[in-house]
């Protein structure tokens, strides 16, 4: 059995990641996670490092990059103001979040 994953098969992972990292972000932010803090936030990573790797992290928007915790491509200023505005609680709440996590 080959066990070197295809292009086609690295792509579905990323599918895959976006959907469970994005739940666990969501899941972090109303801290309902207890101990997966760490298995989400390793997931986090493999998704931005495949994101990178196959120039994808561009095409996202700055919205959905929050919306799964990639936030190393988001300034600080970007950030504060979702924190200050009402309007999208997600991203409020999110961007809240991360706010303290990079304190």
């Amino acid at each position: 059995m080959d066990t070197l994953l295809t292009e086609t098969e690295e792509k579905s992972l990323i599918g895959l990641l976006y959907n469970h990292v994005t739940f666990g972000t969501t899941l972090q932010v109303f801290g309902e996670v207890a101990t997966e803090h760490a298995r989400i936030d390793a997931l986090r990573v493999v998704l931005e490092k495949l994101l990178v790797k196959y120039s994808l992290i561009g095409n996202l928007s700055p919205e959905e990059l929050l919306l799964m915790g990639i936030v190393s491509e988001l300034p600080r200023e970007k950030l504060e103001t979702w924190a200050l505005n009402g309007s999208n609680k997600h991203l409020q709440l999110r961007a809240k979040y991360f706010l303290r996590e990079k304190a």
